[in-house]
């Protein structure tokens, strides 16, 4: 029966097929091709699949000579051959007909198909693509779309937006629109989307500190946020005095850590008028981690013995004038952060390694050595191990 049908395929293939529309003509030659590879396959014939291959790429260049590309998508994705038949795909992608090829491989044939027919067209139509348009980022998105690539889909969304970024840096400041920064920003928010309906936690939150700097170059275009080296990242994060500036240049250059907020505290220490607005805004989205705590405790201690000496001079060179004014002004400001830190025991030890804050230290040690109103005495008990045990 198989044998047959193959005979009945092959000989209508080379009977000419009569109609007054050629378009039909084509499309029926078209089908007849698809039906003889898929009896030839199923029967595991492959001579008469190379022939029918053959046949194939000899009508190919009547197609193209009409304009026929419908046809010509519909027999690559017909006969899934997409290794043999590479080159319609190539001339599909060359004459700008890839919608058409997608439209032609169907949902449905990607729903039905095998993961391994899906995945190998769109190997083969990515391969086309990059080989022909590679900078064609709207077909590279029509493809990611087409097959449900989210990573792919982001990684293209940022590097659109690296586009736009790059562009504006190009251009002189005068020249400069704020429209490739906003354009910049929107791929941006869209790659953090189509990230967090993968749950990529980390990628997300980076895409959205890149939109938050853009956001911040858009509202404050005299200082450049973006593409930033590594040490003008670290200067421009010291020089904010205002934390919201600071967390955004932190996150979207990965500086966000405890050893990289020392420097910029400190430097706020300078700062009477604005350090305690600074650390309370600090302390409500950011944790006081020992290890920078008592970094600037070293840093305060090191800046008032090596300016303690010279205290002759009648006038500073830092913010406060005379030397009285400059202590009193940076101990004030550290004594904001000792406020601040809720552990007595850290806070204590802030206050000796600092050096000059003795009423901080007495007052700690009298909190921790009060005992409290309601404790009894401690009735102790020999156990059985010969351990004593509280009764009370």
């Amino acid at each position: 029966m198989s044998i047959h049908i193959l005979e009945i395929n092959a000989v209508s293939l080379l009977v000419p097929v009569f109609s007054h529309n050629k378009n039909t003509q084509s499309f029926r030659q078209v089908e007849l091709l698809i039906l003889a590879h898929h009896f030839y396959k199923s029967s595991a014939c492959l001579d008469g699949v190379d022939v029918l291959v053959t046949l194939a790429a000899n009508r190919i260049e009547s197609y193209v000579l009409e304009g026929d590309f419908t046809c010509l998508a519909r027999l690559v994705t017909g006969v899934s051959n997409f290794y043999a038949l590479n080159f319609i795909l190539n001339i599909l992608i060359e004459n700008g007909q890839l919608a058409l090829l997608l439209q032609k491989y169907s949902a449905t044939e990607m729903a039905t198909g095998t993961a391994a027919a899906v995945r190998g067209f769109r190997m083969a139509v990515l391969t086309s693509l990059k080989l022909f348009n590679p900078h064609d980022f709207d077909a590279l998105a029509m493809v990611y779309n087409q097959f449900d690539m989210k990573h792919e889909t982001a990684s293209l969304l940022e590097s659109r937006s690296l586009q736009y970024m790059k562009q504006w840096l190009c251009c002189r400041d005068k020249d400069r629109q704020t429209e490739d920064l906003l354009e910049a920003m929107r791929y941006y928010v869209e790659a953090a989307e189509v990230l967090a309906t993968i749950d990529a936690g980390q990628k997300t939150h980076n895409a959205c500190a890149q939109a938050s700097l853009l956001s911040l170059q858009i509202r404050i275009p005299d200082i450049q946020w973006i593409d930033l080296p590594e040490t003008r990242a670290r200067r421009t994060l010291v020089e904010q005095s205002r934390f919201q500036e600071a967390l955004i240049v932190a996150e979207a250059y990965k500086l966000n850590q405890p050893g990289e907020w020392a420097p910029v505290l400190w430097n706020q220490m300078f700062k009477p008028d604005l350090v305690e607005q600074f650390v309370a805004e600090f302390v409500a989205v950011l944790p006081l981690q020992p290890s920078m705590l008592l970094e600037l405790a070293r840093y305060h201690r090191n800046e008032v013995a090596a300016r303690g000496d010279q205290s002759h001079f009648s006038v500073w060179l830092s913010p406060g004038g005379l030397p009285a004014e400059w202590i009193k002004h940076l101990g004030r400001s550290f004594r904001i952060l000792l406020k601040r830190t809720r552990d007595l025991k850290l806070r204590m030890q802030l206050a000796a390694a600092a050096t000059g804050f003795q009423d901080v230290t007495d007052a700690c040690m009298k909190v921790m050595d009060r005992v409290p109103e309601n404790a009894g005495p401690l009735i102790l008990r020999k156990g059985h191990g010969g351990a004593y045990l509280p009764l009370m």
